[in-house]
C-alpha cells in the first residue's frame, strides 16, 4: 500500500488505520486550571485568530479574491464580537453586585 498518498492539495493522506491526532479541543484540563485562566486563553486565542483573519482578508483584497475576501470579513466579524462577548462577561463577573 502507498504510505506517501496525497490529497488535491499536495498535503499527506494520514493512514486510515493510525488514530488521528487529538486537537487541542478535546483534552482534559487539569482541574487547577479556573474559570478565569481559561477565559484569559480563550481571549489570547481570538485575539490571536483575529490578527490572522485580518492579515488574510487583507491579502485577499489585495488579489481581488472578493468571495473569499467576504467570508474571511464573516469570520472576522465574528471573532470580533466573540472577543467584545467574552470581555463584557469577564467585567460583569468582575463587577460586585
Amino acid at each position: 500500500m502507498n504510505q506517501n498518498l496525497r490529497n488535491s492539495f499536495g498535503r499527506r493522506i494520514p493512514d486510515a488505520r493510525t488514530p488521528p491526532a487529538s486537537s487541542t479541543a478535546d483534552t482534559i484540563l487539569p482541574a487547577e486550571v479556573t474559570d478565569q485562566q481559561q477565559t484569559k486563553e480563550r481571549a489570547e486565542a481570538l485575539g490571536f485568530i483575529i490578527c490572522r483573519l485580518d492579515e488574510l482578508r487583507q491579502m485577499a483584497a489585495s488579489h481581488g479574491l472578493q468571495t473569499l475576501g467576504c467570508l474571511l470579513d464573516v469570520a472576522f466579524t465574528e471573532s470580533c464580537d466573540a472577543i467584545r462577548r467574552e470581555r463584557s462577561s469577564a467585567q460583569a463577573e468582575q463587577t460586585p453586585r
